[in-house]
Parts: structure tokens; sequence; C-alpha cells
């Protein structure tokens, strides 16, 4: 037996802080902690099932990726916008988002191409389901799509830079897809966004790609206003 040409494949196990790490991301982004909410280490800890020192270790990470901010003397709290920042955010994800089109639909291949066909069938399933389990899917498949779109134009610095921007507003579109439970005018924009992908027009795709992400941003800040009017009107 030859031991030296021989491969061993080994499955990484996650670390508890990993586990951690990722678990909590994702019930920041599905609402479970909401904008502005502090994380009182004791009470996630509980809600996670584990000790505090994972925790300690996932939390700078998600301030990293600004998912959360550390206050001095206070603590970790979910990040919060307002309205004006979140138009901020969507004008430079719209900025990176353009530019990382124009190079990825001229170097996409036919791998890259059945991707795209392959999610955007999973999202139209998901889209049409109305629990809470099915909406977490579709906006897992959400990140996926528009990583695949971008991914051809191999340019990690801009996709980091995009990333980060995504990860600031992730929370409040989550927020907002489920206050309407309204997923038809997305997926729509999707379906175009991956058929001008697929054909290969970039002016299509680049106006789709621009479009897409200020419906999204005008979507969030009417599904935002809505909630404020009904909070003062509730609190007349």
């Amino acid at each position: 037996m030859n031991t030296h040409s021989e491969r061993l494949d080994i499955v990484a196990t996650p670390t508890l802080p990993e586990i951690v790490y990722r678990e909590l991301r994702k019930a920041i982004l599905n609402g479970m902690f909401i904008p502005g909410q502090m994380l009182r280490q004791d009470d996630v800890a509980a809600k996670l099932g584990v000790s505090r020192s994972p925790l300690r270790e996932a939390l700078p990470r998600l301030e990293a990726e600004g998912i959360v901010v550390l206050h001095p003397r206070r603590g970790y709290a979910v990040a919060a916008l307002d309205p004006k920042e979140i138009a901020e955010v969507f004008d430079l994800r719209s900025l990176v988002e353009v530019e990382l089109a124009r190079r990825s639909i001229a170097r996409r291949t036919e791998a890259d191409i059945a991707s795209i066909y392959s999610i955007v069938t999973e999202m139209k399933a998901l889209a049409t389901e109305e629990s809470a389990e099915a909406l977490s899917q579709w906006f897992e498949l959400n990140k996926k799509f528009h990583d695949a779109l971008l991914a051809p134009a191999d340019c990690p610095h801009h996709l980091k830079a995009l990333q980060h921007s995504r990860n600031l507003i992730e929370a409040y579109i989550r927020t907002e897809a489920r206050l309407t439970g309204d997923l038809r005018e997305a997926q729509e924009e999707h379906s175009q966004l991956a058929q001008a992908f697929v054909v290969g027009d970039s002016e299509r795709f680049l106006e789709l790609t621009k479009q897409h992400s200020e419906h999204t941003r005008d979507r969030l800040l009417t599904g935002l206003n809505r909630t404020e009017g009904l909070s003062a009107a509730g609190n007349a």
C-alpha cells in the first residue's frame, strides 16, 4: 500500500464558537433580536444554550461584519440604522454591485449559468410558501443567488465591501419581508436578472442590477415608514 499517494478526506467539524457565531448571526438577521437591542450576554447565552465563553468569541466577529456594535461600558447591541443611513448604504451597495455586474457578465461560464438556473428554481418554490422557515431559507438562497451572479467578476475586495454593506441592512430587509409576507416582486426581479445573465445581455443586466437595489431600498423604506406610522398612531 502506497501511503504517500493516498489522500485523507478530513471533514472539519465546526467548533462551538463557530456554531454560536452562526446561530446568533441567523437569529439577529431573522429578527429574534431587533435593531438597537442590547445583547445581555447571560440572556443570549441562555437562549443559545451555551456558556458565555463561546459567545465572547462570536460577538467580535459579528461586530467586524457590522451586524452588532460595541458600546463602551454597556456592551454589545444589534446595529441600528436610521432611514437616511439605510439609503446611504443602498447607494454604496448599488455602486459596487453595478461595477461587479459589468465585470461578471463578461466572464461568466456555463457552470455559472447552470448554478443560477438551479438557485432561481429553488427560490421560486420557496417564495410561494408562508412559513418562517421557508422565508429564512429563501433569504439564504437570496444571498447565494447574488453571490453567484457576481462571483465571476473575480474581484475579492469589491465583493468584501459589498458583503459588508449587505450585512448592515440584511436584518431590516428580512423584517420588512416578514411584515408584508410578499416575495413576488423580488422574485420576479430575480428571474429577470437571471435571464439577462444567462443570455449575456450586458446592458439589460446592469440596468436590472441597479433597479433591483433601488426597488429593494424603496420597499424597505416604505415598510419602515408604515411601521413607524402605526407605532405613532398606537401611542397617540
